[in-house]
């Protein structure tokens, strides 16, 4: 009976081991402003050439590519600064790319997570928020 009891508690011991386990590997959901992208922004030169612009002047010395004028220390940043031109940017929501330029590190889960990121939304206008958004998702391949 005791060995019984001894085999119950170890199973028992792994399952609960499996189960914090896979807690811990959940995507935490980030809950964002929902927000609508300006019609045609996407198509529209002018504004996709201010959003490189305003990227190369403010973002491209942590998320450019080297001959973006990316800076040596952001190679040292944890967690690293995305690389926009991974194609999973195109599919992302822009209500939320919107959203993480506006606010950076200031909130969670970002702010625990040992992001660097400064908060824009404060030092640049709606559309030019819109802009980067938009040149960021075309920018992606």
């Amino acid at each position: 009976m005791r060995e019984r009891t001894i085999k119950q508690r170890i199973l028992l011991f792994f399952v609960l081991l499996i189960v914090f386990a896979l807690c811990g590997c959940a995507e935490e959901i980030v809950d964002y402003p929902a927000r609508t992208m300006p019609d045609g922004i996407l198509k529209d030169k002018i504004q996709l050439k201010s959003g490189e612009s305003l990227f190369m002047d403010k973002c491209a010395s942590c998320h450019g590519k080297p001959g973006e004028g990316r800076s040596d220390r952001a190679a040292f940043f944890e967690p690293p600064a995305p690389d926009f031109t991974d194609a999973h940017y195109q599919r992302m929501d822009p209500a939320y790319l919107y959203w993480r330029i506006e606010v950076g590190k200031s909130i969670e889960p970002f702010r625990t997570q040992g992001s660097v990121m400064p908060a824009w939304g404060m030092h640049l206008t709606e559309q030019q928020l819109w802009q980067i958004v938009a040149y960021l998702q075309v920018r992606a391949h």
